[in-house]
């Protein structure tokens, strides 16, 4: 459509402004009119392209004719002139500047081209190393965080396996069981946030959506803690209940209050709301603040801002995997810090 306008403007313009200039200067002096002013009047509007050129010598062809013919047998030699090299030269010209521009035009779009494919070779490339230091990161992390549980849990049953009556009491074997116990569920935890991770990132995550009761969901969490520990977590709130699957939003809360127990200070809040047409569970700790620059990083993979030496049960995934689920069932997952508290909050579409 702009190419047509301008199109349309040349033409008015060349055809106006050469008629004015024959119908000023005499019989003798148009045919050098004719010769001087075809080339420089096609040359711009060969710049619109071949088709432009050659409507804009069209036109000055009937306008010239037009007025040679009102003008007289005077005008002879200029119609016989013009019939010759002025129009061979316009045309030819306007041939020329179109394909010109057309070649032009084409260079530029294959340069764009190969230009977007660049970039698209060089995102592809970062992508590739970002992946491989990810899986390198990943085996380094997972060898040393299965690796101690494992050695703890295989200690205990081996001394469960060879311990006489006499040398252990039955309360010894009930705190070595619960040990194996939680040291399996931490282990559980850890391939259950490597599965969903791996399917996250080649889109194959599914979750289901139904009503959910989250009060229900947490207390199932919190029976696979031992007393003492669930003894520092306080809660509060209502009962809501969300559209979402009951066993990702299980596996939010755990990572959750997972990071808090690790993390955290001595005091948990996990507190239940709605607003509109949304839920929220917010689970808070005491613990230290983080900076502002580090509250969305703590949600990339592999990545800890608290310099643990050794921190079993972790591979630096929980945050992200309980991110990826909640975006996945039509929520969210947020921190921020609130006073004297470091907020983790939770969203979900409400039932």
């Amino acid at each position: 459509m702009r190419g047509s306008r301008w199109a349309g403007a040349a033409v008015a313009s060349t055809t106006v402004g050469y008629v004015v200039v024959l119908m000023v200067v005499t019989p003798s002096e148009q045919t050098s009119v004719a010769l001087l002013a075809f080339i420089p009047l096609v040359l711009a509007a060969g710049l619109f392209g071949l088709r432009a050129g050659l409507a804009v010598a069209v036109g000055l062809v009937a306008v010239t004719m037009a007025i040679i013919e009102v003008s007289g047998p005077g005008m002879d030699a200029v119609l016989a002139t013009y019939r010759g090299i002025p129009l061979l030269a316009f045309v030819v010209t306007a041939i020329v500047v179109g394909r010109f521009r057309d070649l032009s035009t084409a260079m530029e779009e294959e340069l764009e081209r190969r230009r977007q494919v660049e970039i698209e070779l060089r995102q592809t490339q970062r992508r590739l190393e970002e992946m491989i230091q990810s899986k390198d990161e990943l085996i380094a992390s997972v060898g040393h965080e299965l690796r101690t549980p494992l050695t703890a849990v295989l200690g205990f049953a081996e001394m469960l396996k060879l311990g006489n009556e006499g040398e252990m009491t039955r309360a010894d074997r009930v705190e070595m069981v619960d040990f194996i116990a939680r040291e399996a569920f931490d282990l559980s935890g850890i391939i259950d946030d490597l599965l969903v991770a791996a399917r996250m990132e080649i889109g194959k995550l599914e979750a289901s959506a139904v009503p959910t009761a989250l009060r229900a969901q947490l207390s199932q969490v919190l029976e696979t803690w031992d007393p003492g520990t669930v003894s520092r977590v306080t809660v509060m709130g209502g009962d809501p209940k969300a559209i979402a699957d009951p066993a990702r939003v299980r596996q939010i809360l755990r990572n959750l209050i997972t990071n808090a127990l690790r993390y955290g200070g001595s005091a948990i809040e996990i507190e239940f709301g709605a607003e509109g047409r949304t839920v929220f569970i917010e689970v808070r700790d005491d613990g230290p603040a983080l900076p502002e620059a580090e509250w969305e990083r703590i949600f990339d993979a592999y990545y800890r801002y608290h310099a643990e030496p050794s921190q079993p049960g972790s591979v630096g995934l929980g945050l992200t995997v309980a991110r990826g689920l909640a975006r996945l069932m039509g929520g969210d997952l947020s921190y921020r810090r609130r006073g004297e508290m470091s907020v983790f909050a939770l969203t979900l579409p409400a039932a």
